[in-house]
């Protein structure tokens, strides 16, 4: 297994990156040099560059090159805005997930009148000014890795929710504190919050959380 580096760019107007939206990859370094005027901030839609910083999370090594010939092994990449109130933050994930409740689940829907279980974590989190990704395999890479027993307000828990279990995540929902936590479930075909002392089964079927609410944390998968 390769192992996750995490890197600060702190010069970024001249490096070249792959989206999620790109099929295609750089030839050769005249093409990276024509390309890498595309600055990581437009990529990503921000305006400001100077307010925030970037962040790469990579896997494999990076060249030292100012172009980087193996963009492919770019996992995601994030900024952070500073000076940002986080129980603020956090208070407004927490309303706006309950502002949801008994929105119907539908598979596939991603809001506002319905959700799957993704859909409306991708939804509360982007309100608020937290980019993840759409699906719910993909959310649970990003952020920092929480256990059960350091759950806090506003972290994502992933479950196995599948018969067979094979430790895979299949559902996701937002950790409300004192046990509580919010999904759109499709057993309960709604939005509803649940706790996992009298739910027996999500806390058997926990797998992991990820808090990504640190600050306003943006994501773009490779």
């Amino acid at each position: 297994m390769k192992s996750t580096k995490l890197i600060n760019i702190t010069f970024i107007g001249s490096i070249l990156i792959a989206t999620g939206c790109s099929n295609v990859e750089p030839k050769s370094i005249k093409t990276h040099k024509k390309l890498s005027r595309l600055s990581v901030y437009n990529i990503m839609g921000i305006s400001k560059e100077k307010k925030y910083p970037i962040q790469f999370v990579v896997t494999g090594v990076i060249p030292e090159q100012r172009y980087m010939e193996k963009a492919h092994d770019i996992e995601f990449i994030s900024y952070q805005k500073k000076g940002v109130n986080l129980e603020k933050i956090i208070n407004n994930i927490e309303w706006n997930a309950k502002s949801f409740l008994g929105t119907p689940y539908v598979w596939g829907a991603t809001g506002p009148s319905k959700f799957d279980c993704s859909g409306f974590t991708q939804w509360v989190y982007r309100d608020v000014g937290i980019s993840i990704p759409r699906v719910s395999k993909d959310q649970a890479r990003v952020g920092k890795y929480i256990s059960y027993n350091n759950l806090q307000r506003g972290d994502m828990v992933f479950f196995d929710t599948k018969k067979r279990r094979s430790g895979k995540v299949t559902h996701v929902g937002i950790y409300l504190g004192d046990g509580d936590f919010i999904h759109a479930s499709s057993a309960g075909k709604k939005v509803v919050i649940y706790n996992f002392d009298k739910k027996k089964f999500y806390k058997e079927r926990f797998l992991w959380g990820r808090r990504v609410a640190k600050a306003p944390l943006h994501y773009v998968l490779n």
